[in-house]
C-alpha cells in the first residue's frame, strides 16, 4: 500500500541526535576560532591521548559504518555513527577532551 509506518518515538531520538551534532558543531567551532585553517589529514598528528582515543573510535565506527553499508544493513550502519558521535565524541572527548581540566 501507500502508508507510511511512522514511529513517533524514533523521530524524536532522531531529532534530538540532530540537534546534539548541531550544538557539537557549534561548540568546536567556537572553540576552533575564526583563524583557523585545518591541516591536510595526511600531515595532522595527534599528540594528546585523548585525541588518539578519539581517533581510534573514530576509526572503529567508521569499518562498522561500512561493513553494514556493504551488508546492506543501513541501520546498523546508522546505529555505528550514532553511537561514536554521542558515546564517545561528545560524552567524553568533547566533555574531557583537549584543553579541558
Amino acid at each position: 500500500g501507500d502508508d507510511i509506518r511512522l514511529d513517533a518515538s524514533a523521530a524524536l531520538s532522531y531529532r534530538r541526535f540532530c540537534n546534539k551534532v548541531w550544538n557539537a558543531v557549534k561548540f568546536v567551532l567556537a572553540a576552533l576560532g575564526p583563524r583557523f585553517v585545518p591541516q591536510p589529514p595526511e600531515e595532522t598528528v595527534p599528540r594528546r591521548p585523548m585525541d588518539r582515543w578519539v581517533l581510534s573510535r573514530l576509526a572503529r565506527a567508521a569499518g562498522e559504518c561500512g561493513r553494514r553499508m556493504e551488508a546492506l544493513e543501513v541501520h546498523g550502519a546508522l546505529a555505528a555513527v550514532h553511537h561514536f558521535w554521542l558515546r564517545s565524541f561528545c560524552d567524553v572527548y568533547l566533555v574531557g577532551g583537549p584543553g579541558r581540566p
